[in-house]
Formats: structure tokens, sequence, C-alpha cells
């Protein structure tokens, strides 16, 4: 089974069957399937498929355009990529150039994928219904020489040419109502010019707020829906690693294994609460990650 498996990863950028396939192990078409399935836990021309995206998603976020990637695994439509490559991640393969970091994949062991095909997952995030709410900011526009992984990263904090506690002093002059917090989102992201704006905003939960916005400030409406919140683990500092890691469990397992996948008619973003001071956890920091989600088409038509 090892080497059926080696022979598939040495074969992805060719034409496979499952008749080509059952030949290399040297049984017939239907035992070997049936064998393949009980070892691994999907059939071989689904495993080929997995494994094609997977290499597809590291060379997605090295850079590579998706079309050249639909190319590259056998694709003939940049729509039918998408397809199957949002069937196997939960998320479409826009994200991945500015959410992720992934190294090559690693060479496949049959001891190891029936546990993965059949596994549990080991995150839970809160699945929430979220009601819509306001956030009041001052967004900017930015240029990045190499525009990558920047989608709702706390340590632009550190890095972007903004006078964040002047602004933030501001917002909450003029707020006093609303609970504490605040959200981060990047949008408009223009990958060709290495452009993006980004917001630090107020979050703003009582009505009366609203009367207070001035003319140089902007209001977002955050729209409700079903949301998965990630708590980072607390930590001394919101360094790179720490938000990178939680990116890509959240996009490399979590949604893979969910029955969610990622709802691009909606804005994530990051979520800032007193946990962000510090005051909670001993000088430890918190963030919340909120991924808007939708149940997959497959998991709908079975509820």
């Amino acid at each position: 089974m090892q080497e059926v498996l080696d022979f598939i990863e040495e074969n992805l950028r060719n034409e496979l069957s499952a008749t080509l396939i059952a030949e290399k192990a040297g049984y017939s078409v239907f035992h070997f399937n049936r064998i393949f399935a009980e070892t691994v836990g999907i059939s071989p021309m689904s495993y080929a498929a997995w494994r094609r995206m997977q290499h597809a998603l590291f060379d997605l976020t090295r850079g590579k355009k998706v079309v050249d990637a639909a190319m590259d695994y056998g694709f003939e439509t940049h729509a039918g990529f998408t397809k199957a490559f949002t069937h196997w991640f939960g998320f479409p393969p826009s994200l991945c150039r500015l959410r992720l970091t992934a190294g090559p994949p690693a060479k496949p062991n049959v001891r190891t994928l029936k546990n993965k095909f059949s596994g549990g997952n080991e995150m839970n995030p809160h699945i929430i219904e979220m009601t819509p709410f306001a956030a009041v900011g001052y967004p900017t526009r930015h240029k990045a020489k190499n525009l990558k992984v920047i989608a709702n990263d706390p340590t632009l904090w550190n890095t972007l040419n903004i006078d964040f506690g002047t602004m933030l002093g501001k917002l909450y002059d003029a707020f006093t109502l609303s609970k504490h917090f605040e959200i981060c989102m990047c949008y408009d992201i223009d990958e060709a010019a290495g452009e993006f704006s980004y917001v630090v905003a107020r979050g703003i939960d009582a009505p009366e707020d609203l009367a207070n916005i001035q003319p140089d400030m902007t209001k977002f409406e955050i729209a409700g829906g079903l949301y998965a919140v990630f708590s980072t683990p607390p930590t001394a500092d919101l360094l790179d690693k720490v938000v990178q890691d939680t990116w890509n469990d959240i996009f490399l397992h979590w949604l893979p294994q969910s029955e969610f996948e990622y709802d691009d008619t909606r804005r994530d973003f990051t979520y800032h609460d007193y946990r962000d001071h510090g005051w909670y956890f001993g000088g430890k920091l918190q963030v919340d990650f909120c991924i808007p989600i939708r149940q997959k088409e497959e998991e709908a038509r079975k509820s």
C-alpha cells in the first residue's frame, strides 16, 4: 500500500485512473478500491484528488496564480479547480496567499492516513449566530511590497505608520456607552498593486453612541450570521508565530475536517477586548478570530 501511495504521489501531475492504480497494486479495481478504503479511509481517486489539492495549496501560498495551479493539476477551468479546492479545504484558493504559510506536503505515510480521514477535530471554536453590529474607525490605505499573510494580523499594529493610541483615544471619548471592544479588518486587498485597507474600529453596541460619529470617522456594518470564533492561546506577546499558527490551524486543520466552509460573502475580523490588555491572564494577551462560515452543501443535504 505504501508503494501505491508513492506511485500516486509521483504521478499527481499526470492522468490517473482507478484501473491504473489497481494494476500497480496487482488487484482488480473492485477488490483494490475496497482494500484501499479500508486502509486509508477514502477511495484511491478521492485520495489522489486530496493530494493534488495539498500540493496546489502549497504552490498558492508561494505566490502561484490560481489559474496556473489549476492547469498544473489537471483542471480545465478556474471554476472547476476552485470548487474542488473548496470541497477539500472549506475555503476558496484565493484566500491562500493572504492567510497562510504552508510547507511542502509531507510524504504520505500509510500508517497515519486512516487517522487523518476518520479522526476527530482537535480545535473547538465557539459556533455562534452573531447579531449584526456597527463599528466606527479610521480606515487607512497601505502598500506592501510582498503582500502576504496580512489579514487581521495584530502584529500590524507594530508595523503600520498609524498613531493607534490617539485614534483609539478619540473613539473611546466619542462612544462612552458601548462596552469595551475593538475589531481589526483588512479588506479591499489588491494583490496586483500590493495594496490593502486596514481599520481598527471601535465596536458600537449602544445605539445612542451612533449619534456621536464625527465627520472624519467611518462607520462599518458587521453582518450577522454564523461565525466560528477561535481564541489565540494566552501569550506574553501577540507575536507573528502565535497569530500565524492560529490562522494555519483554522484553515489547514479545522475547516477541512469540519462540516463548515468559509463564507466569502462576509468579512472575517479579529475581536479585541480586555483580554488584549493582559488584565486577565497575569500579563498575557489573547484575541479572537471571527471566521464567517456556512454549512457545506453535502452536510446541508444530509441534515
